[in-house]
């Protein structure tokens, strides 16, 4: 049969417009870097900067390139292994938009996690582990007992999922930093963006820093609280 259009991946235009909710924008995300205008049908699409008739109505608009592109954070995580073939084997993960979650594999069995900041390790037993964007505070992080961050604040959530009789809390840190992640004990999965992942190993340890901003476009730009209050409390 013959193939019509081109890969995300191999696609070097000025825009990709994706036509879904937040899921369809964070599934192309993981394909390219090039600016994407995400357009609303479904759901609260929350990360979406268009509705299908906001889009209509702004076609001529978008044919002269009248449209303002921003950025947002996403992070990297990175496996840190040993020898040099373990490095060329494992391939990098996505950037993160929304969130890196280390969860448990096995429902009845809990992790045990190290994280830390500055070299200063904290440890805690319990579901997981979930560092999170700005843009990424409304989802997962939200409905775990995170806290909703302003994406005007350059800062990540650090948030223990349902941590066993512990008393490491929620953080909030300067995006710039550094988050080393040590896997103590348990069957663990990494999921990346409820997209990428892996299943991970006892004893494997990981960096999460601040990546490349993804490039997202957008008509007109939104009061983000207005925007909150209207999807998710009215």
């Amino acid at each position: 049969l013959r193939k019509r259009g081109i890969s995300i991946k191999r696609f070097r235009g000025d825009l990709i417009i994706t036509v879904g909710g937040d899921g369809t924008l964070l599934w192309t995300a993981h394909q390219t870097n090039v600016p994407i205008l995400p357009v609303k049908i479904e759901g609260h699409g929350f990360l979406c900067t268009s509705t299908f008739k906001e889009l209509e109505a702004h076609l001529d608009k978008l044919l002269r390139r009248e449209y303002e592109i921003g950025e947002r954070m996403r992070l990297r995580c990175s496996k840190e292994s040993k020898g040099i073939l373990a490095r060329i084997l494992h391939k990098p993960y996505p950037l993160a938009l929304n969130e890196i979650v280390f969860t448990r594999r096995r429902p009845s069995k809990i992790l045990s996690i190290e994280f830390s900041i500055d070299e200063v390790p904290l440890e805690f037993v319990g579901d997981g582990l979930m560092v999170s964007t700005p843009a990424g505070s409304t989802a997962y992080n939200a409905s775990a007992g995170g806290p909703i961050i302003d994406p005007d604040l350059d800062v990540v959530s650090i948030l223990p999922l349902y941590p066993f009789y512990s008393v490491v809390k929620p953080k909030i840190i300067p995006a710039g930093k550094k988050i080393g992640v040590f896997i103590r004990s348990g069957d663990c999965a990494l999921i990346i963006d409820g997209h990428g992942g892996d299943y991970l190993k006892e004893g494997s340890r990981f960096v999460i820093e601040k990546g490349r901003p993804m490039k997202i476009a957008f008509f007109t730009k939104e009061n983000f609280y207005l925007k909150y209050r209207r999807e998710f409390l009215e």
